[in-house]
């Protein structure tokens, strides 16, 4: 079946057409997630609702986005809002209704979550209901709020989804500024195991085949994620919820795509679905201690899990001289808030501490002033 649309109706193509709900999350960078907004309106598919779960920002990043919706939304146009707590429930009957009438590029739910849930949590409230609404989604597609996509990109993801019969597909994350691969992830024929000895062994990215719609890999980046159904569900009732939320940040794509293999579904990477990816400030920019700390803590507890001994005793005391030398040498650089986070990220991973990281707001605040 030919998924690509040339207008965004909800007439009978639409019908046809999977549904998709597009999870963006938003942490105090409206600015981005209004350019990705524009660039997902002008996508070339039927049938799709656009959410932005906005994870509690402090810097009126909710109210910019609510007024950004009310200039750009014309009259009839299908723009609701939620509370976490009526989203997580399917939302309301009568303006899903409502919803539904409206076209595809002109659909947008703001969700509140009211506190910053990270990465896992604001997109769990996004896949709830898109699983709960009146009418469910055939898919989820999880996507960066630093992203901008092709306007064939959403078509392109699920005709390698059907292609395929992938329950996970993830697109070719270009950069923004230069168009050139960012990420291309890591194929089948690179066993997760060795993954998790980077940088001991050397491990090769899957370079894109221009003769291929899609290649198998062992995972895709969260950044643009298309995710099925059946796959969300059978998930959930193996561990009891979709993104790990004990993960909250960096690491979380690795974990669900090893999850949904051990379930039965296997990973793909559309290569004619693109995606331009900038660099959001959710983590509070480069070199910051945040990101060290979530990096270093969740993989000790993504190699706990997946990892089958005697391998995982051979990481953690890999694991534990590669995290030394990381220390050494942000002293060396004269990073110590930086050494100090991968400190506490080793801790808390062996004390089994995860979610939040207690001193995030603080960390992220200091690396956005300088």
């Amino acid at each position: 079946m030919n998924l690509s649309q040339p207008d965004q109706t909800n007439g009978p193509d639409a019908e046809k057409s999977p549904s998709v709900v597009v999870s963006i999350l938003n942490w105090r960078g409206w600015r981005d997630t209004v350019e990705c907004l524009e660039s997902v309106g002008r996508l070339r598919y039927a049938n799709y609702v656009t959410v932005v779960s906005d994870n509690g920002s402090d810097n009126k990043s909710l109210e910019e986005l609510r007024a950004w919706a009310k200039a750009h939304f014309r009259e009839g146009d299908a723009f609701v809002e939620y509370r976490r707590e009526v989203a997580l429930a399917g939302g309301d009957t009568a303006r899903e209704e409502g919803l539904e009438r409206g076209a595809s590029g002109r659909r947008l739910v703001l969700v509140d979550n009211a506190e910053n849930l990270g990465f896992t949590g604001g997109n769990n409230v996004a896949i709830q209901y898109a699983l709960r609404r009146p009418q469910p989604a055939d898919y989820v597609l999880l996507l960066n709020n630093d992203a901008i996509v092709e306007r064939d990109c959403l078509t392109r993801l699920l005709e390698a989804a059907q292609v395929s019969g992938a329950g996970i597909v993830g697109a070719l994350i270009k950069d923004e500024k230069s168009g050139q691969v960012q990420f291309m992830g890591r194929d089948d024929a690179v066993p997760l195991t060795r993954q998790f000895f980077h940088p001991l062994f050397r491990l090769p990215q899957a370079a894109p085949d221009s003769e291929k719609e899609f290649q198998v890999m062992s995972w895709v980046s969260g950044a643009a994620m298309l995710i099925g159904k059946g796959v969300l569900q059978d998930v959930y009732r193996v561990r009891g919820r979709y993104l790990d939320d004990k993960l909250f940040l960096y690491g979380e794509d690795v974990e669900f795509c090893a999850i949904a293999r051990r379930v039965g579904y296997r990973t793909v990477r559309a290569n004619r679905a693109v995606i331009y990816h900038g660099a959001a400030s959710s983590s509070g920019g480069q070199f910051n201690p945040v990101a060290y700390y979530y990096l270093n803590r969740n993989r000790v507890f993504l190699a706990s899990r997946n990892l089958a001994m005697p391998w995982r005793g051979f990481f953690h005391l890999v694991n534990g001289a590669v995290c030394s030398g990381r220390i050494l040498k942000s002293l060396a650089k004269r990073r110590p808030r930086a050494a100090l986070a991968i400190f506490r990220g080793m801790v808390d991973a062996y004390r089994g501490i995860g979610g939040k990281w207690r001193y995030h707001d603080r960390e992220v605040q200091r690396s956005l002033t300088g």
